[in-house]
């Protein structure tokens, strides 16, 4: 029988990452298998287990529903860089997530991207996932506009192109 956790402690490759996303499926115990690791105070099972996250995120949306809040929680104080991309690149990836954590979401998206401690990969997919929640809270469009335009001038060129593509959905969402 398969054994995620030792699957993890093996190898941290896409191979893996596959096999445990075909494993999980749509299986919720299994799924419960993963989370556990996810949210365990194990730095290594935390950062392989982030990985088949936001594909199992994109493929099986509807396993996260019980865990949203928990994998929020753990934001501010997670374990590992991976841990925050993956949650944030799920969040981008589910377009509905359940309106109790909007606002959550919303705080924890803003906080990220606004920290130039967070990791890049962290903020692009929390402006990803805000771009989202314009769509739903148009309101929040000039704010969300004035924390990514900065990010014209990065560093990295990926980064600018990204922010202008960002931009370009953001100007589209109508007020």
């Amino acid at each position: 029988m398969f054994n995620i956790k030792e699957a993890l402690k093996r190898e941290h490759s896409k191979r893996t990452t596959d096999l445990i996303v075909n494993y999980v499926a749509n299986n919720k115990n299994r799924f419960k298998e993963l989370m556990d690791l996810l949210l365990s105070e194990d730095v290594l099972m935390v950062q392989r287990a982030s990985w088949p996250l936001s594909y199992i995120a994109k493929n099986q949306p509807k396993l996260l529903a019980p865990y949203w809040n928990k994998l929020l929680d753990e934001l501010p104080r997670s374990k590992h860089v991976a841990f925050n991309r993956s949650v944030f690149r799920s969040l981008s990836l589910v377009t509905n997530l359940p309106i109790e954590i909007h606002g959550r979401v919303i705080n924890e998206c803003m906080d990220t991207i606004t920290d130039n401690n967070k990791s890049t990969a962290s903020r692009f997919y929390a402006m990803y996932t805000m771009v989202n929640m314009v769509k739903l809270y148009p309101e929040l469009k000039d704010e969300l506009k004035l924390h990514v335009e900065p990010f014209l001038n990065h560093k990295l060129p990926s980064m600018v192109a990204g922010t202008r593509a960002l931009l370009k959905q953001i100007q589209k969402i109508k007020v």
